[in-house]
C-alpha cells in the first residue's frame, strides 16, 4: 500500500489531508491501514476522556488512583506512540522532546 502525508491535531483527534485547512501539531506519512488504527486510538482516547470527566472535579480524588484517567493516559501515550512511528523527522523529534514516551519509544 502506498503511504500519504496526513497532518495531525492531537487535541482535537483531527487528521487533515491538506496541510493549510486548519493548524496542526504534527506530520505523518501512513497508508490507510495505519491510518484506521491511528483513529481507533484517538477514537479511544476520547472514550476514556469522558470516563474520567465524571470524577475530575472531585477535590478528594487523586489523578493517578483513577482507573478511567489511568486509560485516558494509556490511549494517549498510544497515540503519541503511533504519531512517533509514523512521524516525519521533525515530528519524530518533537514528540521525543515531549517526554511522552513511558517505556521508551
Amino acid at each position: 500500500m502506498d503511504k500519504k502525508t496526513y497532518y495531525i491535531n492531537v487535541g482535537t483527534g483531527e487528521v487533515l489531508e491538506d496541510k493549510e485547512a486548519l493548524n496542526y501539531e504534527f506530520e505523518i506519512s501512513a497508508t490507510e491501514e495505519e491510518l484506521d488504527k491511528l483513529r481507533e486510538l484517538f477514537e479511544e482516547t476520547d472514550n476514556s476522556s469522558q470516563g474520567s470527566y465524571s470524577t475530575s472535579w472531585l477535590p478528594w480524588k487523586v489523578y493517578y488512583h483513577n482507573e478511567a484517567n489511568q486509560e485516558y493516559d494509556y490511549y494517549l501515550t498510544e497515540v503519541y506512540r503511533a504519531l512517533h512511528q509514523l512521524g516525519s523527522p521533525q515530528t519524530k523529534q518533537h514528540i521525543e522532546s515531549m517526554n511522552v514516551l513511558e517505556n521508551g519509544i
